[in-house]
């Protein structure tokens, strides 16, 4: 039985690491005036950026079918990304939709200083005060397009707010935003079960 077993490991593992490429395709719905438009795109999982000059659709070669996280920055319009869980032969359309710039500052914010407090050792009483004074944010990193009035609606029902930072700069930054992320969904989790999660308006660093 043993031996069995390991030949379908092996099988497996040999199977993963020679996965074909697939090809993914990159839309715009344009809900702006604008004719051109510049940006990054950007894969968090292959870390790649791609400068953006046109409206025109794109395909890009991803190293395998499975999950990504997609994202969109432009500083002249918001932009939400929208995509399958998991990029397969047939669902592998990336979506993003271009609305005119309109962002709340109550509910995005890009003050780095804020970005970096580490919460993972607030007590529950600390957060609930954190969140009753506006303090308490999710961290969202990677060049990911947030949509304002989804984050205001999200802040509003549970008092978690969302920092946006472009990427993960060095390692500090990269356990900071996981730990306070985590933290923040434990505390969620804890008061409202998992339903909030299905609210969510961008997927934080680290969940």
């Amino acid at each position: 039985m043993k031996p069995l077993l390991s030949v379908l490991i092996a099988i497996f593992s040999i199977s993963t690491a020679f996965s074909d490429p697939i090809t993914a395709t990159i839309i715009f719905e344009n809900f702006t005036e604008k004719t051109t438009i510049s940006g990054v795109f950007f894969i968090k999982e292959t870390n790649q950026r791609l400068e953006i000059n046109s409206l025109e659709k794109f395909t890009i070669t991803l190293p395998r079918k499975g999950k990504y996280q997609f994202g969109f920055y432009s500083k002249d319009v918001n932009a939400s990304t929208y995509y399958p869980v998991r990029i397969t032969e047939r669902k592998n359309t990336v979506t993003i939709r271009l609305e005119n710039n309109t962002a709340d500052p109550e509910a995005v914010s890009i003050n780095r200083s804020l970005s970096m407090k580490d919460i993972s050792n607030f007590s529950i009483e600390q957060i609930e005060e954190g969140i009753n004074n506006g303090t308490i944010n999710f961290i969202v990193h990677g060049l990911l397009a947030i949509n304002p009035e989804a984050i205001k609606i999200f802040k509003v029902d549970y008092g978690v707010g969302f920092i946006s930072e472009n990427c993960v700069v060095d390692p500090i930054a990269f356990k900071t935003a996981t730990n306070t992320n985590k933290k923040i969904e434990a505390y969620l989790t804890l008061k409202f079960g998992e339903e909030w999660k299905n609210k969510l308006p961008a997927l934080p660093f680290g969940l």
